[in-house]
């Protein structure tokens, strides 16, 4: 999908809040704070190119950040908190999958729910169990191509899950633990960061989470946000080629994969304007969808 203006406002927008995380961590004067701000936007007009994914805008963003601050890892307790907090309610909710109507479309939603989980909430009195559970029982997919989905299970052999953000990859460890119920013989490689990059969940976290009980960790080679096809690793690349689905977990690998291959279904929430008038939603809505290939 391609950027469109309101992209450019977002990216700016996230500027602000990344400098501002920077600086609880370096103490930043507010001359600098100013002088880096104008810096970082210089650089992403410099990088503004109408026709280019919204990712791909982001790149320079990035780029700008690290040269000034270096590679930090800003996030990290914000997603080991996250990855507790989900762990904490795992088993529950795997019983709560098993006795729905439908195990695999349950464990679905409850990827796509948790990618909407807003990070500082906390499972007081298990009142976080409760709303997963709720909108599980309540919302439905805005697009729903699970139909398909089910029927390419019964013959797949390989799986590759690109995850998204730390946290949320306890549920998608659900959903894959929910997979390997039915279909035991089926590999799943489970695809993350290369490098801290804000939320995003990296090998750090899958060791967190203790994934590779379930499947087989590797990195994406990507060090931005989201998946870029072209600036992954050739592990990624051949496992990507030779698997018979492809699951592609948040937003922003929807924006780097859409329209690239048949075998991707996403599994998202529609979060902004730009990418839920993509894909004919409403913001807020939740998406099963298998990728089209124009």
């Amino acid at each position: 999908m391609k950027a469109e203006y309101e992209c450019i406002g977002c990216i700016i927008k996230h500027t602000q809040s990344l400098i501002e995380k920077a600086d609880k961590t370096n103490k930043i004067s507010s001359e600098k704070k100013f002088e880096d701000y104008k810096k970082v936007i210089s650089d992403l007009i410099k990088n503004l190119e109408y026709g280019k994914r919204p990712i791909e805008l982001s790149v320079s963003q990035y780029d700008s950040i690290y040269e000034l601050y270096g590679k930090q890892d800003f996030f990290i307790n914000e997603k080991t908190n996250a990855n507790q907090i989900f762990l904490e309610m795992y088993d529950d909710l795997f019983y709560f999958i098993m006795n729905s109507e439908n195990p695999l479309k349950t464990a679905a939603k409850l990827s796509a729910i948790s990618n909407i989980i807003d990070y500082g909430v906390k499972n007081s009195f298990g009142e976080l169990e409760f709303e997963i559970e709720t909108m599980a029982k309540k919302r439905k997919f805005a697009i729903d191509d699970f139909k398909s989905f089910n029927e390419k299970l019964k013959t797949a052999k390989k799986i590759l899950f690109i995850h998204d953000n730390a946290g949320e990859i306890v549920l998608d460890k659900l959903f894959i633990k929910t997979i390997k119920k039915f279909y035991p013989d089926i590999i799943i490689y489970s695809a993350v960061r290369s490098a801290p990059i804000i939320n995003d969940a990296t090998l750090k976290d899958t060791d967190e989470i203790n994934l590779k009980e379930l499947s087989i960790p590797i990195e994406s080679g990507s060090v931005y946000p989201g998946t870029i096809f072209e600036k992954t690793n050739e592990t990624f690349k051949n496992i990507f080629e030779k698997s018979d689905i492809i699951i592609s977990k948040g937003q922003g690998n929807f924006e780097g994969l859409n329209k690239t291959c048949e075998k991707i279904y996403f599994i998202l929430t529609a979060k902004c304007s730009v990418v839920s008038q993509e894909l004919n939603v409403k913001v807020g809505e939740f998406v099963f969808k298998r990728d089209v290939v124009i």
